[in-house]
């Protein structure tokens, strides 16, 4: 971890600098090579989680494990616009993800052109990944039918 100095200049960013975030937090992940760019993955029980730095900006994209079916549209569309206007993050949205199988992710993203701070890097990747958490914890309560795992985490 940077000093609290060097932890606030602002330097050309690079996804080490997320490496580095997740190593800190002692958060698991891997890094792909994915169509010729560089994805960090992490996740948990409920949550795919990827980081990836494409054109200036860090996105923050996350893929929720319940699996709604296209006949389930009407009441996604509604949960996700309920969540849209009253959090601040992540953006949610839903795609058909195979026919008959609707997919629902989260998004997020800075603009990483001018450089980042340690800090700013930190405060990003972390408060993307709570406020993940909690949106998709809230989309278990909207679809408690979807919920087909168990999260053994908060029981130690």
């Amino acid at each position: 971890m940077p000093d609290a100095t060097s932890s606030q200049l602002v330097e050309d960013f690079s996804l080490d600098m997320v490496v580095t975030i997740l190593q800190d937090e002692k958060l698991d992940y891997r890094i792909e090579e994915v169509s010729d760019s560089t994805v960090i993955r992490t996740g948990f029980v409920n949550a795919a989680i990827s980081f990836i730095n494409v054109d200036g900006t860090l996105t923050m994209e996350a893929m929720w494990r319940g699996a709604p079916t296209t006949e389930q549209a009407a009441a996604v569309l509604a949960a996700t616009n309920e969540w849209n206007l009253t959090q601040f993050a992540p953006t949610l949205r839903f795609f058909e993800l195979d026919e008959g199988t609707l997919a629902i992710n989260a998004l997020r993203n800075i603009t990483t052109s001018q450089g980042l701070s340690h800090n700013q890097v930190g405060s990003f990747v972390m408060s993307s990944i709570d406020a993940t958490v909690h949106c998709f914890e809230w989309l278990e309560e909207q679809f408690p039918d979807l919920v087909d795992w168990k999260d053994d985490h908060h029981e130690h």
